[in-house]
């Protein structure tokens, strides 16, 4: 009898630390939303989950699932989106509700995303063309890699002709497609990978020591990576190693100018030479062309658009302009080397990036290491200024040099001029996608 009181006794305190455990939890993540609120932070137009509120029965598995802290939370017994735009697009949540209330989106009601159409295979509207990685709405490394490699699956299925000098041709060597290289050379198939610059893709655009978060993952004739958090040169050096133990080859600086259907099949032409093939797999990215800002003064070559090594402008006038996490990562690196930073935003605050970079950015706001004008737009570039506009109000600041970390221009007339049907969603599941 005694020994069912303590078991008892023993259950009803632990009910009671989980209530209470349950209750501070909640009332940070009312915290958390009502912040949001007030900084105005709206649902992203990268992939993101979607809560089901009328079928969550409120378990916490994808609270736990989540590999990021704080994307997910409970309140009221049901799952919320406490920081939507610091998803990566893991799809753990998703994979991990027992009853199916998640589902990732890409963009949303007031920003929406284009993207390829595409089927379960990645295949896009013209037969025979695939579009995998961040052309196509996943960011993820790893992500990027398995859908190179799953769209190489369903290429290996067809029958291969015997007219083609190649099974497939390959245009792009980031992330995507070296799973695809992989997955072709495992395959047997006859290949050709073309990148335009040379091998790493949007990685190899990150600043130096930039860390970059992916997952392990077997990989054809290697084996498995173990990577989770990684500096850009320690990832970029093991995909040199990735490369030469499969023995695979990727042609880099060959540029792809033009891809055209010929009797069926199709003609890649990169650099005055001419690839016949029966499929074609895009993995460009999204990048693209840097985005400009369209300003007096921005001819000048003090502006650039990528960060390489940040001690070049010890103790130089810098402005950085953007907001996401690739500007404040440049400002903090900028600032460590020993430059004046200034950073320009648009927005009030800086609520795309990741909380890390949120609260180093903050920290060194404060430390008077970083000035930060928000909401300011560039107005006008000067050799010896720049000129901002914050509300309404014009503010000039000497400066050496501008770096415009503002996103890209997505190659979508490349795709168009292909054929490739396009979808702007507003967070709806992307066309074809299976969770990964």
């Amino acid at each position: 009898m005694l020994e069912l009181l303590i078991v008892c006794a023993s259950a009803v305190l632990i009910l009671i630390w989980q209530h209470q455990w349950r209750s501070r939890a909640e009332r940070q993540h009312r915290r958390q939303l009502a912040e949001n609120k007030r900084n105005g932070v709206q649902l992203p137009s990268s992939l993101h989950p979607f809560i089901d509120l009328d079928r969550c029965i409120g378990c916490g598995s994808c609270v736990t699932a989540c590999p990021e802290q704080n994307v997910l939370g409970l309140v009221n017994m049901k799952s919320v989106l406490l920081q939507p735009d610091h998803c990566v697009g893991h799809g753990k949540c998703e994979e991990a509700c027992p009853v199916g209330a998640i589902t990732l989106v890409l963009g949303a009601r007031d920003n929406g995303v284009e993207v390829p159409v595409t089927d379960e295979f990645f295949q896009t509207s013209v037969p025979g063309v695939y579009v995998v990685g961040e052309l196509g709405g996943i960011g993820l490394i790893r992500n990027s890699m398995r859908q190179g490699m799953q769209c190489i699956d369903a290429i290996a299925t067809k029958p291969r002709s015997r007219n083609g000098k190649y099974d497939v041709v390959i245009v792009g060597a980031g992330p995507a497609g070296l799973g695809a290289t992989l997955q072709a050379a495992e395959k047997k198939l006859r290949y050709l990978t073309l990148e335009q610059n040379d091998i790493g893709g949007t990685v190899l655009k990150y600043p130096r020591r930039k860390v970059v978060m992916t997952a392990p993952l077997h990989l054809p004739g290697y084996g498995k990576i173990h990577f989770r958090d990684v500096i850009k040169e320690d990832l970029l050096r093991e995909w040199e190693k990735i490369i030469q133990k499969a023995g695979i080859k990727i042609h880099t600086h060959k540029r792809v100018d033009k891809i055209v259907m010929q009797a069926g099949a199709f003609e890649v032409i990169a650099g005055g030479e001419k690839y016949p093939t029966q499929n074609v797999v895009l993995a460009l990215g999204r990048r693209g062309t840097p985005r400009k800002l369209s300003v007096p003064g921005e001819h000048f070559a003090k502006v650039i658009y990528q960060l390489d090594d940040p001690k070049d402008f010890a103790g130089r006038n810098c402005l950085v302009v953007g907001g996401g996490d690739s500007a404040l990562e440049c400002a903090l690196m900028l600032a460590a080397a020993g430059a004046r930073v200034s950073l320009s935003y648009r927005q009030k605050a800086v609520t795309r990036a990741k909380p890390r970079n949120r609260q180093m950015i903050e920290a060194a706001m404060q430390q008077r290491r970083i000035r930060a004008f928000m909401p300011s737009v560039v107005s006008k570039i000067t050799a010896e200024n720049v000129h901002l506009e914050i509300n309404g109000v014009e503010k000039i600041i000497p400066n050496d040099d501008v770096i415009v970390m503002a996103g890209g221009i997505l190659p979508f007339e490349f795709l168009k001029e292909i054929g490739i049907e396009m979808r702007t969603l507003h967070g709806e599941p992307l066309p074809g996608r299976k969770p990964v």
